[in-house]
């Protein structure tokens, strides 16, 4: 199993208790900037790109196993032997499945509107749609721009999270900074279930009052496993 060096940005002073946080699916470090700033009052903030997304590496592989390795390899690198972790979404999935594998090196866990449980995945038609825009050939963003809403709709919310990762290329045209084919072809392995045993290290779970990705029954599941969530 292959670790890459994982592209990240550091805010707050050095002397600081360390928080590293991880974004979701199709998502990069540059969408908790500003809370990072916030935190970076009381943490030495990391903000990571995980395999796949933003500025780090694209590989064939994605799979929590390996996602967790490159945490624990960034950690090694910076000579980070405990911190707190913060993840949301597909992050919460890898910051679980870390906390499992290599539990002294985490003070605290920070979960955000994500469970332990497998889910449906319902990202096909934004996959097929990111596929149909063809970047490198791209003349403009708003060429892929109509292209996404020609297949999304308009909503506002979700073509500027996925407008964020399009790069303009040095030699023309654009490319998506995710990888899109690798994990368009591991979704299951995205949305599959994390095996947890129970464990007391200091746990917050966050989720949206109208989400449905924390149901009752996942509150139920995750107080039986985190004793101190």
């Amino acid at each position: 199993m292959k670790t890459v060096v994982l592209h990240s940005r550091t805010l707050g002073d050095l002397s600081s208790p360390d928080l590293v946080i991880l974004h979701g699916l199709l998502g990069c470090s540059d969408n908790w900037q500003t809370l990072a700033k916030r935190y970076a009052e009381n943490f030495r903030v990391h903000l990571i790109d995980a395999r796949n997304h933003g500025r780090s590496p694209h590989t064939d592989e994605h799979s929590y196993e390996i996602l967790s390795a490159d945490l624990l390899a960034y950690l090694d690198t910076n000579n980070i032997e405990k911190t707190a972790l913060l993840g949301h979404s597909m992050g919460g999935k890898i910051v679980m499945t870390f906390t499992e594998r290599y539990p002294d090196r985490v003070s605290k866990l920070i979960i955000a509107d994500i469970a332990s449980r497998a889910y449906e995945a319902h990202h096909g038609p934004i996959f097929e749609a990111l596929k149909s825009t063809n970047p490198e050939s791209a003349k403009s963003r708003e060429q892929v721009l109509e292209v996404l809403e020609s297949y999304l709709g308009k909503d506002p919310v979700l073509i500027s999270f996925l407008m964020k990762s399009l790069r303009r290329e040095k030699t023309g045209g654009y490319c998506w900074r995710f990888n899109v084919d690798v994990l368009s072809s591991n979704l299951d392995k995205v949305t599959e279930k994390i095996e947890l045993s129970v464990n007391t290290l200091p746990t917050l779970l966050i989720y949206g009052g109208e989400s449905n990705y924390v149901s009752e029954k996942d509150l139920v599941e995750l107080e039986n496993l985190y004793l101190s969530l």
